[in-house]
């Protein structure tokens, strides 16, 4: 996928785009064509080099990696959680309520 460096505000598909912005890459299903014209806040990028794919693939997995133990942690402490604290036991306690 054909992939563009936004260097002006502009809108694509309904979303904004801008250089300092959250979306600062338009990435689009078919290249601009004479068609279908590229956009004027839109410069061509360079293509991503295997050596460069990888490291950035692999950094993109180690991340989701450690998103994905900080998920299971947080799920576990969720599932942990007692609003009737240290006393807590099986099924068979008895709650008293004052």
């Amino acid at each position: 996928m054909p992939r563009y460096k936004v260097i002006a505000p502009g809108f694509f598909d309904g979303e904004l785009y801008k250089p300092d912005g959250k979306r600062n890459v338009l990435t689009v299903d078919k290249p601009f064509t004479k068609d279908n014209p590229m956009p004027s806040w839109v410069s061509k990028m360079t293509t991503e080099s295997a050596a460069a794919r990888k490291k950035r693939e692999a950094a993109e997995a180690k991340a989701a990696d450690a998103d994905a133990a900080k998920n299971e942690s947080d799920n576990q402490d969720i599932a942990d959680a007692s609003f009737l604290g240290e006393g807590e036991s099986g099924s068979g306690s008895k709650v008293e309520t004052i």
